[in-house]
């Protein structure tokens, strides 16, 4: 898993489909559940008739999180789901990308979001972690 400026990422041999399947379930297993799913692919295709790689954002949450969250700052929801991406790589295989909850969560600048933050981004990691691994 890297990290780099906002987002975690890692690559995994598997093609995007089979990516957004496993993420799906990693996800699941750590209790988020998806409530949204844009297909950017579809959607340029669509609207703008590019085509680009399998690129589709997925907005996960965890209820519980979500409650506490808005329960610190009623604003928060502007922030909320956590983005994760699955895209197909260029070099092949897909990459996920999740952004890191402890910089979205930076931006209200309140350090009673600190502390859930740093338990979402460990989740979120042990997700893409274990969804991009090779069977």
């Amino acid at each position: 898993m890297e990290q780099d400026r906002y987002v975690f990422k890692t690559r995994t041999p598997h093609d995007p489909a089979t990516a957004d399947a496993r993420v799906r379930e990693a996800l699941g297993a750590e209790g988020f559940g998806v409530l949204t799913e844009i297909d950017v692919t579809a959607t340029l295709k669509t609207k703008l008739d590019v085509e680009i790689a399998p690129y589709r954002i997925l907005g996960a949450c965890k209820p519980a999180y979500a409650h506490e969250a808005i329960g610190i700052d009623p604003m928060i929801g502007g922030l909320l789901p956590c983005n994760v991406v699955v895209r197909a790589h260029p070099d092949g295989g897909s990459e996920l990308i999740a952004i890191d909850p402890a910089a979205m969560m930076g931006l209200t600048g309140d350090p009673a979001l600190e502390g859930l933050a740093d338990q979402v981004s460990r989740e979120l990691t042990r997700a893409l972690t274990a969804a991009a691994a090779a069977d």
